[in-house]
């Protein structure tokens, strides 16, 4: 459509309605920017807890805080996000970040972010942990400034571990070997112990084990080990000159007594324990010391032979038998060598 219009000389000059709309609606577009440029938004920032009041015209919150001065560092969280447009009583959030450091894996990690859990912290950096892994610091304790976090990572294996089993040792006796000697009548064999354990590793390093199983995978053969049993015969020449043979010698506690009720109560027989009369050259012993029937030569005594024994008479103890009061009262009570002899 065309519209002529007449000048002022009386000439037609041509005006198009198209042209007039398009200027029309740039200005209207131009003067909504320019109002919007210039309006005025009431936000609220929170710092860490701490709030701040601003009347802005930036677009965005990343342009907000930076008109207000307030930096943005790496680690630092803020919703909504730096991109997002402001809007008139809008809240941003700001938690400033903290850098602190994990040891993992045989790295040092330097990291900056807002204080979170432990757990947080490491899912955000995308550390996973396996079930029996350890850490320095609870999984909900939270991050702080300067932080060594460590990261230990915990296996366990099953070790299995071959152990030597000593022989026991076996005695036998041996009446071709002196009393008092022993040989070896058999080495025997050492046996093998499969010995199972659970070992925990620390980051590849073992740090304990424990047994939880054992199996015999070689028993031990005994070591026998043969003891001499033949008396070993000694001589000795004593009072009167005689020569005695005998194969061991005590020194023992003697006293003496008599047959009599004075010595042996008022039921005295004057017979041994073993059935033997009581008299000079019968002494009273302890079995489990020396057996009964046993020849002795006592010190200061004389020969004498086992077969009496005594209520008091035990171990060390002997007595031996006068055939009178008088000559057992005189003996008294002394130590002597008691000469066991031989066969």
């Amino acid at each position: 459509m065309q519209i002529q219009k007449v000048s002022a000389s009386g000439v037609i000059l041509p005006f198009r309605l198209g042209t007039y709309l398009v200027n029309v609606f740039s200005g209207l577009v131009f003067f909504l920017l320019l109002i919007y440029a210039f309006r005025m938004d009431t936000i609220t920032v929170v710092v860490d807890g701490a709030q701040l009041k601003l009347v802005t015209t930036a677009p965005t919150v990343e342009t907000a805080l930076a008109k207000a001065k307030i930096p943005v560092r790496p680690g630092d969280e803020v919703t909504p996000g730096l991109a997002a447009r402001v809007r008139d009583g809008m809240e941003i959030q700001m938690r400033r970040g903290v850098k602190f450091f994990i040891d993992v894996d045989g790295k040092a990690i330097e990291t900056r972010m807002p204080p979170v859990t432990v757990g947080e912290a490491l899912q955000r950096i995308g550390i996973g942990l396996g079930e029996a892994d350890r850490l320095s610091v609870p999984m909900d304790a939270q991050v702080w400034e300067g932080l060594r976090l460590s990261v230990a990572r915990v296996t366990t294996d099953t070790l299995t571990v071959e152990a030597k089993i000593t022989p026991p040792v076996a005695y036998v006796n041996d009446p071709n070997l002196d009393k008092g000697k022993q040989r070896v009548a058999s080495a025997g064999e050492t046996g093998v112990l499969a010995q199972e354990y659970q070992v925990v590793f620390e980051d590849g390093k073992e740090v304990s084990r424990k047994l939880i199983g054992e199996r015999v995978v070689k028993p031990a053969v005994n070591k026998v080990i043969a003891r001499g049993i033949r008396p070993v015969i000694h001589t000795k020449t004593v009072a009167g000159g005689r020569m005695i043979r005998y194969t061991d010698v005590l020194t023992m506690e003697a006293t003496a007594y008599e047959p009599g009720p004075q010595s042996c109560g008022i039921y005295a027989d004057g017979y041994t324990y073993t059935g033997k009369k009581a008299t000079y050259g019968i002494a009273a012993v302890d079995p489990k010391v020396i057996p009964l029937g046993t020849k002795l030569y006592i010190e200061g005594y004389g020969f004498a032979a086992a077969e009496d024994i005594g209520s008091a008479i035990k171990k060390n103890r002997i007595d031996v038998c006068y055939d009178t009061e008088r000559e057992a009262f005189l003996w008294g009570r002394k130590k002597v060598k008691v000469y066991i002899l031989a066969p």
